[in-house]
């Protein structure tokens, strides 16, 4: 081979390389463009997500106080109409706030025995306990 050819090869060979490592720092930076505007996308619907929340959230106790208020006034016409039935005034809001007692007393021991019912991690404690006898009892049954 001569020498002009050796110097072609070397100078092709060079600039195979240099188009190589060029297109994969293409790729590198496509890649991390891609990434970033990914992640930009997914903090802007996450803003947009938290701020729509925070709007509902407002919504939904404005709501929630304006029920209460209605509950309210829902027992003082009660109250009022235990009045018209001949009760005195005061006697017919005490029969109102007595209900309310006995419910909030029995709605207190449903939740109550629905807390007595909460078990915290005892399923998964026992499946690990289970997975170290079944460990334990393969390591000496090998022995």
């Amino acid at each position: 081979m001569d020498l002009a050819g050796l110097y072609y090869d070397v100078t092709m060979s060079s600039e195979k390389d240099a188009n190589f490592v060029s297109m994969i720092n293409s790729i590198k930076e496509d890649v991390t463009s891609l990434v970033t505007s990914h992640i930009e996308l997914a903090q802007a619907e996450a803003k947009e997500s938290v701020g729509r929340l925070a709007k509902s959230s407002g919504l939904f106790v404005t709501a929630i106080a304006l029920l209460n208020l209605a509950f309210v006034f829902a027992f003082i016409a009660v109250a009022y109409y235990l009045n018209t039935l001949g009760f005195e005034l005061w006697v017919s809001f005490l029969f109102v706030v007595g209900g309310l007692v006995v419910s909030a007393i029995f709605l207190g021991l449903l939740a109550k025995r629905q807390v007595s019912k909460i078990t915290f991690g005892t399923k998964t404690a026992q499946s690990l306990t289970n997975t170290v006898q079944t460990i334990s009892n393969l390591r000496s049954g090998s022995k």
